[in-house]
């Protein structure tokens, strides 16, 4: 071989590991934000604008539904406010209050909904932003041996339930449960983000535990969720809410 042709060779070798390693870097840049999905403070309002959902809680075939209730109450975990942070603030959270009539494997669901034109209550999952790495949920418990769950669906209509564990414990505490990576959030199409909605939060009772004159409180739902998205000429064109926009209306050529 010429040896005027090594260096030349040796460059383009340089070059393209430059371009792979460049291309890589992009597919793993991440931006790690905590966003709170809700903070339970107000059923009209939520982040400063009108609250999209609302709470229903239902309960398995034997709740007791002369007791079972549900609603916003003053209170905080001290954890995440000190009083002087929460003075002045019209703190809430989500209290429910519930029986079953037989001990055994019952559950309340926890279910973010909305009114359809009719007025009805109907399921209305929550869509979490980015690419969710865990959701946290802030849970007072009683003493009582019953477990949590968060319910998720992926783009593609299959559910997930996510295990957060016991709340077999006194007072304010945070659960926690990371996001599964086989659970499908992207895709190398654009638009390459493929949402994760929650559709409910459930409670579970022990077998062997006393259910009757049951108390939880919930506060700050939140997700630990990659943000970063990769800029390209005519990114806009990705954006779900342009898409919409562009295909909605419009000249046609032949229609």
């Amino acid at each position: 071989m010429n040896n005027r042709r090594i260096p030349l060779l040796v460059f383009m070798c340089v070059f393209l590991s430059l371009c792979a390693a460049a291309a890589v870097a992009d597919e793993v840049a991440t931006n790690i934000e905590t966003k709170i999905i809700d903070d339970f403070d107000s059923s009209t309002t939520l982040n400063d604008k009108p609250r999209a959902w609302s709470w229903f809680v239902r309960g398995s075939k034997f709740i007791d539904p002369a007791v079972l209730d549900w609603k916003l109450v003053e209170g905080y975990p001290d954890t995440l406010y000190t009083r002087k942070q929460a003075e002045g603030k019209d703190l809430h959270i989500l209290g429910i209050k519930g029986s079953f009539l037989r001990k055994g494997y019952n559950y309340y669901e926890v279910i973010p909904v909305t009114k359809d034109d009719k007025g009805n209550w109907i399921p209305r999952p929550i869509e979490l932003p980015g690419i969710v790495k865990s959701i946290d949920l802030w849970v007072w418990g009683s003493g009582f041996n019953y477990n949590i769950e968060v319910c998720v669906v992926d783009s593609r209509g299959v559910n997930h339930n996510l295990q957060m564990g016991s709340i077999l414990f006194e007072g304010w505490k945070s659960l926690s449960v990371n996001v599964p990576s086989y659970i499908p959030q992207s895709r190398r199409y654009i638009p390459k983000r493929e949402a994760l909605y929650l559709t409910k939060i459930v409670i579970w009772t022990s077998a062997d535990e006393r259910v009757n004159d049951f108390y939880v409180y919930f506060d700050q739902l939140k997700v630990n969720t990659d943000t970063f998205i990769s800029k390209f000429d005519g990114d806009e064109l990705a954006d779900p809410e342009e898409i919409n926009k562009l295909w909605t209306g419009g000249e046609s050529f032949t229609k």
